[in-house]
């Protein structure tokens, strides 16, 4: 009886991962569009998870041979994946392509286990049959993704707490810090129950997959009080790098030059508008090297790369404002289209510049007009 409830809230689970999933997957929130999917990645992933212990509950991993150790890796996907969704919902900066190392570990695993998982099926129906208890090699990965899982859950948890709790976003997304520790210890108990044989009431599965289960159910709660897109306010932008070039300025015929065709480009181009523009990119348009780039905006413009180019954000956010044919365009709107990524970095940059928030920049332009 107990095993036919669990084995339906599982089922119930998987159902709302999936649902939830989908419903982050939306491209309709450019500034959230990352950590929307990264979250929904991250569902996916436990529902597989969840599905992989419901198929044990009800002892049908031998009826789908295929379903042998098909979830063993994934586990070493759920830490980054909730650590980098933090990331990008609470800061401004974009991840960036070395975000990708931190699923190194999962790759690599994945890619050892590759020709196990090609076998055909009465192989590994061979090899569950032969099985008896937990071989040294899977307790020792368990252990291996445990210590990684609660390594990137007490660096999520950092990330959370760096962040003022002036949100009710912020508040909720500490509880459900707490609720995923609790899931994880789970989780720990369960690989515990499974490595050492220990007689208990619930079988491994049911701890394991209940674990996930309450993360879910959680999570589910959260977007259903407040919406998961919303963006409390960012973390502190991290300083910038200390500039290598000291020994090597520009001269003043370069300096002239590069600054003539870089003004240019910014009057012309509009390159700033792109949200996602790194300095590599502005550079090539330039046709400068980066280590030039850097050093004509910090030593001529006196800023770095990313206040050099909020500067002129700011100032066609300010046209448009003031542009009565946009007048019924929402600020947000005008923002994404002046290059700000989020409401946050568009408020902060625009007060830095302004000393007022661009709704009363715009009541002042109409009052003027």
């Amino acid at each position: 009886m107990v095993n036919t409830i669990i084995s339906w809230l599982f089922l119930a689970a998987i159902a709302q991962a999936v649902f939830l999933s989908i419903a982050l997957f939306n491209p309709r929130q450019p500034e959230m569009r990352t950590a929307n999917r990264l979250l929904s990645a991250l569902l996916l992933v436990f529902s597989a998870i969840i599905g992989h212990a419901w198929l044990g509950l009800n002892h049908l991993y031998r009826v789908y041979p295929h379903s042998a150790l098909a979830i063993v890796t994934l586990g070493l996907a759920v830490g980054p994946l909730l650590y980098l969704y933090l990331r990008a919902m609470l800061s401004d900066q974009p991840l960036g392509g070395r975000a990708l190392l931190h699923f190194l570990p999962f790759a690599v695993a994945t890619l050892a286990m590759l020709p196990f998982y090609l076998r055909p099926a009465d192989e590994k129906l061979a090899w569950m049959r032969q099985l008896r208890g937990w071989p040294w090699y899977l307790a020792l990965g368990a252990v291996v993704k445990l210590v990684i899982l609660f390594f990137y859950l007490r660096a999520s948890y950092r990330l959370v707490r760096r962040v003022p709790a002036d949100s009710e976003l912020v508040t909720d997304l500490r509880r459900l810090m707490r609720l995923w520790l609790a899931s994880a210890v789970l989780s720990a108990l369960a690989v515990a129950m499974a490595a050492f044989d220990i007689d208990q009431p619930l079988s491994v599965e049911a701890v394991d997959g209940g674990a996930l289960m309450l993360f879910v159910f959680a999570t589910a709660y959260t977007a259903m009080r407040l919406p998961l897109g919303y963006r409390p306010r960012a973390l502190p932008p991290a300083p910038p790098p200390k500039p290598r070039y000291a020994d090597k300025p520009l001269s003043a015929a370069d300096r002239d030059a590069f600054l003539a065709r870089l003004t240019a480009c910014m009057a012309q181009d509009q390159p700033y508008r792109n949200g996602e523009l790194k300095l590599e990119d502005l550079a090539e348009r330039v046709a400068m090297t980066p280590h030039e780039l850097s050093q004509l905006i910090n030593q001529h413009c006196g800023t770095n790369f990313a206040d050099y180019l909020n500067r002129h954000r700011v100032e066609a956010l300010k046209l448009a404002l003031q542009d009565p044919q946009q007048a019924a365009t929402s600020i947000l709107d005008l923002a994404m289209i002046a290059g700000f990524n989020s409401k946050s970095a568009m408020n902060r940059a625009f007060k830095k510049y302004t000393d007022m928030t661009p709704g009363e920049f715009r009541e002042q332009a109409k009052t003027t007009a």
